[in-house]
């Protein structure tokens, strides 16, 4: 049963010198300063964004807020804090009032986005030396040269209509001329260096993990946990082409696994993994009877089903959760949910699919 007392909860934010600034709520006197919060999360490879709402800052306070800080939150049922939600802000709202609260919206998004990493970040350089050819300046030397030229004499016909007529004829003649120095283009052979870029390639043979780890290498995506369904070797040479982050996807299906986020951590994980995180919920831990939503197609035509509780901090994608009420029963795990509070409830919206 989820004890729901004491509750303790806390938004950080760092900037980029260290300095620290904490809302805190502990609904005491002095450390009730009232904030709201939804942090969603799914299977899905895609970060999540969330959402904080701030009430009655100073202008000092909100100044501090700026995109692109690291964030996040903690919540527990008492005080031993445990964080439910972490990223960077990527939007700052501004403030607003509606005459008696002044509130501001923040939203972060969890960990790093890698949806547009490029699918040029898979090509490889390589150099090979290819034959080649260039110009260069070539300075010929001076030198003497047999030069012929036209040299006219005056002959008389000897026979014919115009015998004993004079004309001229030219007779070529020789003569040795200087020839200055000059500098010319000239091409020449030589071997050059050649820089080319090619999509990596894996062997035949190689395993889907290695597949799955050169890719993330490559492109420089992290992936914080592997755990693989089914790990097969490729029957053939295999090219990446494409979009590093859809290949990463798909090879995770191929193994049978789920690429998602868990807390901001990118990571490949197995749906149906024995070894997980367990939580009993019964009917006290209800907030609302559970309810039947959409086929799911990847569980043999299963339906999905949706439950809320007490804010639970430990409740993440892929975390087990072992259903002991009169309207449900069985093991299931999270597909997706959301953490909030709405200042007066803490709860979390779970939905789950049977394993």
């Amino acid at each position: 049963m989820i004890v729901t007392k004491d509750p303790h909860m806390e938004f950080v934010t760092v900037d980029s010198d260290g300095h620290k600034q904490i809302v805190y709520n502990n609904e005491t006197y002095q450390h009730n300063y009232p904030f709201t919060f939804e942090i969603p999360f799914s299977d899905q490879p895609v970060p999540q964004t969330s959402t904080v709402t701030l009430f009655n800052m100073t202008q000092e306070h909100k100044d501090f807020y700026k995109k692109g800080l690291h964030c996040w939150i903690n919540f527990n049922w008492g005080d031993s804090p445990k964080k439910i939600g972490e990223g960077y802000i990527s939007s700052v709202a501004k403030a607003s009032n509606d005459g008696v609260t002044d509130s501001k919206t923040l939203s972060f998004t969890e960990g790093t986005n890698y949806t547009n990493v490029k699918a040029r970040t898979l090509r490889m350089k390589k150099k090979k030396e290819v034959n080649h050819s260039k110009t260069v300046k070539v300075t010929e030397k001076g030198h003497w040269e047999n030069k012929r030229y036209s040299q006219p004499s005056v002959e008389v016909y000897k026979r014919g209509p115009k015998k004993g007529q004079k004309h001229t004829v030219h007779h070529w003649a020789h003569r040795k001329v200087w020839v200055k120095p000059k500098t010319k283009n000239k091409r020449i052979k030589t071997r050059a260096t050649k820089t080319y870029y090619v999509n990596k390639v894996f062997r035949k043979g190689t395993s889907y993990k290695k597949v799955i780890e050169g890719i993330a290498s490559q492109t420089g995506i992290k992936i914080d946990k592997i755990d693989l369904a089914k790990n097969g070797t490729l029957k053939k040479a295999y090219t990446a082409k494409g979009k590093p982050l859809n290949l990463l996807n798909y090879w995770a299906k191929k193994c049978k696994s789920k690429m998602t986020y868990e807390q901001g951590k990118l990571v490949i994980i197995n749906p149906k993994a024995s070894k997980r995180t367990w939580f009993v919920i019964d009917d006290k831990d209800l907030i609302q009877v559970p309810s039947e939503g959409e086929t799911n197609e990847a569980n043999e035509g299963d339906a999905n089903w949706e439950i809320i509780t007490p804010l639970i901090p430990d409740v993440t994608t892929n975390v087990g959760i072992i259903m002991d009420s009169k309207f449900l029963k069985g093991k299931f795990y999270v597909k997706a949910g959301q953490h909030s509070f709405d200042g007066e409830n803490a709860q979390t919206q779970c939905t789950l699919v049977k394993i």
